[in-house]
C-alpha cells in the first residue's frame, strides 16, 4: 500500500485534483445557486484534501528514508565493528613508529647540536631512524668520501657528524633538481658545512645497462670520484623510471673502495626492492642486511678477506 501511495501521490496529481475539484465545486455552485458560503467551503474542502494527501506522502517518503538510513547505519556499524581491530593496530603501529622517530630524532640532536633551523624528515625525506644509522656509520668508520645520489637532510646531518667528530673527508650529493639542490645548499651555508658537503647539479641522462635504459645522474657529475667509502642510495625519486636506482651501483662500482658501504633507503617500494635483488644477484661479493626503519633500508657490504684487500678489485665492465 505504501508503495502504491507514493507512486500514485505526486505533486503534480495532487496539484490537478485539486485544480478539477475547485473547477467542480465551483461550478457546482453556480449550477444549483447554492450561495458563496457553500461554495467556498466545498472549494476548501479540496485544498484540505489535497494538503491531507500531500502530508501523506511526505510522511511515508520521509518514513522510507529513516528506515534506508536506519539499514545504512546498521551496515557502516558492521564495517567499522569489522574494521576496529585493524584500525586500532595501525593506530597503535603509527604510535609506535612515530615515537621510535622522535627518539632517534632527539638522540641525532643530542650527539650533533645544530646552532639554526633543521631540514624536515619522513615523508619524502630520510626518516630520523635511518638518519642515526647513516650518522653511525660515519662515526665508526670515518669515511674520507661520501657520495648521495640526492640530497637534503641527509646531506646536512652527515656534515654535522664530520664537524663534530673531526672526520677528514668530505661529502658529494648528486642531485637532478636544481631547485632542490639549491635548498640543500641554502642549508648547509646556514650550518657553516659547506666546507664538507657539495651539493652537484646532475641532471638525469640516459644509460644502457644490461640490455636495459635507465635515466640517472649526468656521468660529468660523477666521473671523478673515486676511493668511494660511503655510497648512501636515496634518489632518484622512484617516478623518474622503472628501477631508478638501480644504476647507482653499476656506474659507481669502480669508484668504491674495498671496503666501501653502500645504503639504499625506501624498501617499502617494491620497486626498490627489485633494485636489491638485481645488485644482489650481479655482484655477489656484496652482503646485504636488511634494517627494520620506518621505511627499511639495506646495508650493503663487501665480503673480502685480507689477501683479496691487497689485489685490484674484478669489476663488470661499465656500460655507457
Amino acid at each position: 500500500m505504501r508503495r502504491l501511495i507514493l507512486q500514485l501521490v505526486r505533486l503534480e496529481t495532487v496539484a490537478g485534483l485539486v485544480i478539477a475539484w475547485l473547477a467542480g465545486a465551483l461550478g457546482l455552485g453556480l449550477a444549483t445557486g447554492a450561495g458563496a458560503v457553500p461554495t467556498v467551503a466545498l472549494m476548501a474542502l479540496g485544498l484540505l484534501l489535497g494538503g491531507l494527501l500531500l502530508l501523506i506522502r511526505h510522511s511515508l517518503d520521509l518514513a522510507s528514508r529513516i528506515g534506508n538510513l536506519a539499514g545504512q547505519s546498521e551496515r557502516t556499524l558492521n564495517t567499522v565493528r569489522r574494521l576496529g581491530p585493524d584500525v586500532e593496530r595501525e593506530i597503535k603501529k603509527e604510535i609506535r613508529q612515530t615515537f621510535r622517530q622522535l627518539e632517534a630524532l632527539q638522540n641525532l640532536s643530542a650527539v650533533l647540536p645544530a646552532n639554526d633551523v633543521l631540514p624536515a624528515t619522513r615523508a619524502w625525506a630520510a626518516s630520523p631512524d635511518l638518519l642515526a644509522v647513516l650518522v653511525d656509520v660515519v662515526i665508526a668508520e670515518r669515511p674520507s668520501l661520501v657520495v648521495e645520489c640526492g640530497s637534503g637532510a641527509s646531506t646536512l646531518w652527515l656534515a654535522l657528524a664530520m664537524r663534530r667528530f673531526e672526520i677528514d673527508g668530505r661529502i658529494i650529493a648528486l642531485d637532478h633538481d636544481p631547485v632542490f639542490g639549491g635548498k640543500t645548499r641554502d642549508l648547509l651555508a646556514r650550518h657553516d658545512v659547506r666546507d664538507l658537503a657539495e651539493v652537484r647539479d646532475a641532471p638525469l641522462e640516459s644509460f644502457s645497462l644490461d640490455g636495459e635504459t635507465y635515466s640517472w645522474y649526468a656521468r660529468r657529475a660523477w666521473e671523478d670520484l673515486t676511493g668511494i667509502d660511503l655510497l648512501f642510495v636515496d634518489g632518484p625519486p622512484a617516478t623518474t623510471g622503472h628501477q631508478a636506482r638501480y644504476p647507482a651501483l653499476p656506474l659507481l662500482n669502480r669508484s668504491l673502495s674495498p671496503v666501501a658501504t653502500v645504503v639504499l633507503d625506501d624498501l617499502v617500494v617494491p620497486d626498490m626492492q627489485k633494485v636489491l635483488r638485481l645488485w644482489l644477484d650481479a655482484y655477489p661479493d656484496f652482503s646485504s642486511e636488511i634494517l627494520p626503519l620506518e621505511k627499511q633500508a639495506a646495508v650493503l657490504r663487501r665480503s673480502l678477506t685480507r689477501s683479496q684487500l691487497g689485489r685490484p678489485l674484478v669489476t663488470r665492465p661499465e656500460a655507457g
